[in-house]
């Protein structure tokens, strides 16, 4: 096989990759807020979220859904749900917020990319998101990130906000948001208030910083 056919082969299977990737998104409807929630959902609001993107949806509810999320995206089903292409959630606060989430096939394959500015949640009775903030800082990349994250991107993130992070780094960053902002350092990290790992693509292979600082 020469070199071209070699080459429009591999860009063969990469639209391939890239089609099923975008085949779907998801809907996601705020059906029912039980009491008043801080990051400021009400009912009847509507996000497009896929596996990448949040959409603004707040971070804690987004991580509370993403594994759903992925599964829908991908083509699969909750075995309890008695919908194939839908399920319910929850938000971890107490339930809070009820969300309605349902697949939708694209007429085009495309990607999804929304990056809402993020809320301000100071001020509103956190008080370590009053005096610290947590911050990614993207350390190298094996391969080409897909969301576009670029060797020495820097941006804050929260258990509200997910900022500029694609769904899949969140979703690994987020259990660490909160040990950081607690004021703790996991056992097998380097550096006190910092945590180094990598995303979930084995592909892409993004290694990032997640680390504290004051306000």
């Amino acid at each position: 096989m020469n070199e071209d056919s070699t080459w429009g082969e591999s860009k063969s299977i990469v639209a391939k990759i890239l089609k099923g990737e975008n085949r779907f998104c998801e809907e996601v409807t705020i059906t029912r807020v039980n009491g008043e929630c801080p990051y400021g959902h009400r009912a009847g609001q509507k996000y497009r979220v896929t596996a990448l993107n949040s959409d603004g949806l707040c971070g804690s509810l987004f991580k509370t859904i993403h594994a759903s999320i992925v599964t829908l995206h991908y083509g699969g089903s909750l075995l309890w749900e008695k919908q194939a292409d839908a399920f319910t959630g929850v938000c971890p606060e107490m339930g809070k917020v009820e969300v309605e989430s349902k697949r939708i096939e694209q007429t085009r394959p495309v990607r999804i990319k929304t990056r809402p500015d993020p809320k301000d949640m100071t001020g509103k009775g956190f008080s370590t998101l009053d005096k610290y903030r947590v911050v990614v800082e993207v350390l190298d990349i094996a391969n080409r990130c897909y969301w576009g994250h670029r060797v020495g991107d820097t941006f804050e993130v929260d258990p509200f906000n997910v900022g500029k992070a694609c769904g899949f780094l969140y979703s690994q960053l987020y259990p660490f948001i909160a040990v950081l902002l607690a004021g703790a350092t996991p056992a097998w990290a380097t550096q006190e208030h910092s945590v180094t790992a990598v995303c979930p693509d084995t592909y892409d292979q993004l290694a990032f910083r997640l680390y504290l600082e004051e306000r």
